[in-house]
């Protein structure tokens, strides 16, 4: 068995406590993922940009240790057949953050729709009550020839 760096062990250790500290977070902000109906704990929405910097920092991290075992190796073939899970991570974070992007894309058509229903009704509103001015109107000048 090869010894691994200084550097290497250091790493790996940055990358699982990175690891846990995104997953609480991810826990925290999209317990829905997980099938749970609310999260366990709590942490404040302002805090989740700090998580997703924390990913691609993980991110990052990961490519850079990617590179160096790449380096140790030299053979692209055992490369592949010993690191594909680490490849697959890296592959798959940016790959899952697309989905989280149309997520919002998807919540905010469905505020976009919303606000156009909303106005939609807002528009029929004032048109219905020009037609009841009108209507009002006409019935106070009937009412007053019937007096007449």
């Amino acid at each position: 068995m090869v010894e691994k760096s200084l550097l290497a062990k250091s790493l790996d250790f940055v990358l699982l406590g990175m690891a846990v500290v995104y997953f609480v977070g991810f826990v925290a902000f999209h317990p829905g993922s997980l099938f749970l109906k609310e999260a366990p704990y709590h942490i404040p929405h302002e805090y989740e940009i700090y998580f997703e910097i924390v990913l691609w920092v993980f991110f990052g991290l990961l490519v850079f240790d990617l590179y160096l075992k790449y380096k140790k190796l030299n053979d692209w073939k055992l490369f592949l057949k010993k690191h594909w899970h680490e490849i697959l991570m890296v592959v798959l974070i940016p790959f899952l953050t697309a989905f989280k992007i149309a997520k919002i894309s998807a919540n905010l058509v469905k505020t976009l729709k919303a606000s156009k229903s909303g106005f939609k009704i807002f528009y029929k509103a004032k048109k219905a009550s020009k037609h009841f001015k009108c209507l009002a109107t006409v019935w106070s000048i009937a009412a007053l020839n019937h007096l007449l």
